[in-house]
């Protein structure tokens, strides 16, 4: 295939773009299929995202150190090789995933209490998986600079371009990996169509040939350009501390990129809601702003005398409007309230324009941190024969300062400090890199005086502002504004009354003198954010609720009938229960509630750490669990730790928060169940939360079909006494007998242990099956799967549509009801009997349902 050659470049950077591109589908989809594997616990998250950042720079610092040897065409044919090679292993990862996943299991049961061990083990694991092609694509970007670059006058705008197109092109793969690619082509499918961009890229470059060259005559192939301009060198060379302070403030600002990427993302889930499309929009967002700074920057890197001082402005700029990014962000509820309520009936139009809004702000900060890439390129390179090596080395420091930055934010920063004083630390660490970089060019330049008076006056105002900001009020982010409207009236009039300059700038105050309650928890951890609030009840007693994210998870009153009944319904018909499983702690209430029962060990499975801590302030209700010597806490992600245990269990209680909150949609799918299905004793029960608000009849009967057809034999029962409401259960017998109404009448003297329920007999719980034969209930249809994860892309689509819609579901549940004769006729000697109504009664008021 002969072209010409500027054809040529123009199709290598639209090549580049589709690799930008690529990237990301990969890191997003192989994130899914390791964590299948190892989980998504924080550190399998953060191992994943260190190997594929870090295989990145060490494909960087490979290429740079031989690159340079190759000109023209063969940078070409070199890029092509890679590409192939990135698509043909990327067939292979699952491939590999699959063969880890019995050592991995090992390794599990014998070293996951010695962490430290463990932890190296899952970072080897990745590192054997994902170090191939991660370190393929790293070198990419040396490469083609080496060939796109002809002359060092051009090397910004040039270099600016090339990364910027790059980094557009993974913009679009997020979005289309968030929005569209895994909804509807799965996982596997949006893989598949990665690896088959990658080789056709690898393929056409190994077969396109410039026009008027002739290869075999040279072996090596440079345009005449490139060769004319070989010898050139840049109008500055710069000495070797300019150098060494421009890597390191390229080192710090890919930290510092990184850490704000972390801190927003966490932040705006508060605002926004934690779904997997707003983590979509936030990353887009972010990614696109650094790419508009490497194009505009390298154009302007080619014009300005002073490359080193616009460098050093940047990142100060930079610094300062993160600064104030984080400080608007914070107390931006209302602002955002206002803009969820007013446009979230239209699902398109409302993330087009939360998106339009987020860039808005996010643009200042991120474009100046885009400026990095061009500006240290043309600093650092010093001759035309070694652009390869400078760019290569320079990628690489950013690289290292990206992986340090994720790392340590998630890690040691928000753990430790907290978002507001880590944010604060990373922008006065980024402000006083830059500006002592500063001073030591001032110094070169023998401008000591009246510059460095200018830098110390930035530098202590800087100081001085990240002393004081960002300044938020924890009580206000406790619980997040972001939906239910219809329940917080309050809200949703501020919302509609307030202007959108007073929501923006004011909004904290106003919501401030609406709040109640005391926050006497505030965590911030590795694994998620965790607030408790103490209210005062109607005779003065202590009331406390617990919020995951923003999202109220727990209560020690207004969710006892849900609490209480996911560990009575399955243990009052267990089979002598001796191990118990439950995933997610909340308050711990279901887990006090079961050491009433004669069990041996119960595990607690939950990703957060926080809500260990958090779950101290409900001793009293959750009959001291975390103090007994039966409960063994893990903090692991439930699907891999169902996976990876060689334990079984008779009873399985899985009690997540919503499915519209990133990364729970997963233990609703069908490899969860069959996961749990397969560590139940043959007598084991299984019991799955799920709710009906938000939600229509099409996406719960998805999770109700994905249920019944792993447990043929099940029911559905509603945790309202008082009738069909907001939680239900689905509970899965996989003997295959049914409930053993002998056994549970057996086993209510252990419930009656209980202080938090008061259930005279297990027979009023005929009251609360809504349905059995699920099978018949949900019928025929799609099922919700690792694979085609559709309940992560419904159930966001849905937070706002309550009311008719929540109706029509329960009408459709009732209509569609298929209860055996059986049951039937124990419904109705309950409903006949004076007795048996005044006994379901004061159950009912036991867990405050009137």
């Amino acid at each position: 295939m002969r072209i010409s050659v500027h054809r040529m470049k123009m199709l290598i950077l639209g090549f580049f773009f589709l690799s930008g591109m690529t990237g990301l589908v990969y890191q997003i989809t192989w994130m899914r299929l390791i964590s299948q594997v190892i989980g998504g616990a924080p550190f399998a998250v953060a191992a994943t995202l260190v190997v594929f950042m870090g295989g990145l720079g060490l494909g960087s610092y490979i290429a740079a150190r031989t690159i340079d040897r190759f000109q023209g065409l063969r940078l070409v044919r070199i890029y092509g090789v890679l590409e192939l090679a990135t698509g043909i292993y990327a067939l292979g990862v699952p491939l590999l995933l699959i063969l880890l996943r019995i050592p991995y299991g090992v390794l599990y049961n014998n070293l996951y209490e010695h962490i430290l061990a463990y932890n190296f083990f899952i970072f080897a694991g990745t590192l054997l998986v994902l170090g191939v092609p991660t370190t393929c694509m790293g070198a990419t970007l040396p490469i083609l600079c080496k060939y796109s670059v002809a002359r060092l006058s051009r090397l910004g705008s040039s270099a600016g371009l090339l990364y910027g197109i790059n980094t557009f092109g993974a913009a679009l793969g997020a979005l289309l990996c968030g929005f569209w690619m895994i909804n509807a082509m799965g996982v596997w499918g949006s893989m598949l169509a990665a690896v088959a961009v990658n080789c056709s890229i690898g393929v056409t470059c190994l077969a396109l040939t410039p026009r008027g060259e002739n290869d075999r005559s040279e072996g090596t192939i440079a345009s005449r350009e490139v060769k004319r301009n070989m010898g050139e060198t840049p109008n500055v060379l710069y000495p070797p501390v300019v150098l060494y302070c421009a890597l390191a403030i390229f080192m710090v600002s890919g930290f510092c990129a990184m850490a704000y990427e972390v801190f927003w993302t966490k932040l705006l889930g508060l605002l926004i809601g934690p779904t997997t499309y707003s983590f979509t929009i936030v990353l887009v967002t972010f990614i696109a702003g650094l790419a508009l700074g490497n194009l505009a920057f390298g154009r302007w890197a080619d014009k300005t005398k002073d490359v080193p001082g616009l460098l050093i402005v940047s990142q100060t700029a930079a610094a300062f409007f993160a600064l104030f990014v984080s400080q608007f962000f914070g107390n931006s509820q209302l602002f955002f309230a206002k803009l969820i309520h007013g446009f979230s009936d239209q699902f398109t139009a409302f993330f087009i324009i939360q998106a339009l809004t987020l860039f808005g702000f996010m643009i200042l900060p991120t474009f100046f941190l885009g400026a990095t890439f061009p500006l240290v390129a043309k600093i650092y390179t010093r001759s035309l024969s070694t652009v390869g090596r400078s760019i290569g080395v320079a990628y690489t420091m950013n690289t290292i300062g990206a992986v340090l930055g994720s790392f340590c934010t998630g890690f040691i920063l928000i753990p430790m400090l907290g978002k507001e004083t880590g944010i604060s630390f990373v922008i006065a660490f980024q402000m006083a890199v830059s500006l002592v970089a500063g001073l030591v060019l001032v110094r070169k330049q023998g401008k000591i005086p009246r510059r460095a008076a200018v830098l110390a006056i930035i530098f202590i105002a800087g100081l001085t502002l990240c002393t004081f900001y960002p300044s938020w009020n924890r009580h206000i982010l406790a619980r997040g504004k972001y939906h239910r409207f219809e329940e917080a009236a309050e809200i949703a009039e501020l919302a509609e009354s307030t202007g959108w300059i007073r929501a923006a700038f004011s909004g904290a105050d106003i919501l401030a003198a609406l709040e109640r309650g005391e926050l006497v928890y505030y965590g911030d951890g590795i694994g998620g954010f965790t607030t408790v609030l103490k209210y005062h009840g109607p005779f003065g007693e202590a009331e406390y609720s617990m919020a995951n994210s923003g999202k109220m998870d727990a209560s020690s009153r207004g969710d006892m009938k849900t609490q209480t009944l996911l560990a009575h319904f399955p243990m009052l018909f267990a089979t002598n229960p001796k191990n118990v499983m439950i995933l997610g702690l909340a308050s711990g209430i279901t887990a006090g509630e079961v050491l009433h029962y004669p069990v041996q060990r119960i595990d607690v499975v939950d990703i957060n750490d926080r809500v260990f801590e958090a779950a101290r302030f409900f001793d009293p209700w959750n009959n001291n669990v975390l103090n007994d010597p039966r409960t063994r806490p893990i903090v692991q992600d439930g699907l891999a730790h169902l996976v990876l245990t060689k334990a079984t269990y008779d009873v399985i209680i899985s009690e997540p928060s919503n499915p519209w909150m990133a990364g729970q949609a997963s233990l609703f799918t069908r490899e969860f169940f069959e996961a749990a299905r397969e560590k139940l004793t043959d007598d084991g029960i299984f019991v799955q939360w799920f709710h009906c608000y938000q939600m229509d009849w099409d996406t719960f009967a998805l999770v109700g079909r994905t249920f019944a057809d792993v447990f043929p034999d099940s029911l559905l029962v509603s945790c309202e006494p008082g009738g069909l409401s907001g939680d239900f259960l689905f509970v899965g017998f996989k003997g295959g007998n049914g409930p053993d109404w002998k056994q549970a009448r057996h086993n209510i003297s252990y419930a009656r242990h209980s202080h938090n329920i008061d259930l005279a007999y297990p027979e009023l719980l005929y009251r609360m099956i809504v349905s059995e034969n699920l099978d018949e209930v949900f019928g025929q249809g799609p099922m919700n799967r690792e694979n085609r994860p559709l309940l992560e892309y419904a159930a966001p689509r849905l937070m706002y549509r309550n009311g008719d819609v929540h109706l029509a579901l329960l009408r459709r549940l009732l209509e569609d009801s298929r209860l055996s004769s059986d049951t039937r006729s124990h419904l109705r000697v309950l409903l006949e009997s004076v007795d048996a109504r005044i006994d379901y009664a004061a159950y009912a008021l036991s867990v405050y349902s009137p």
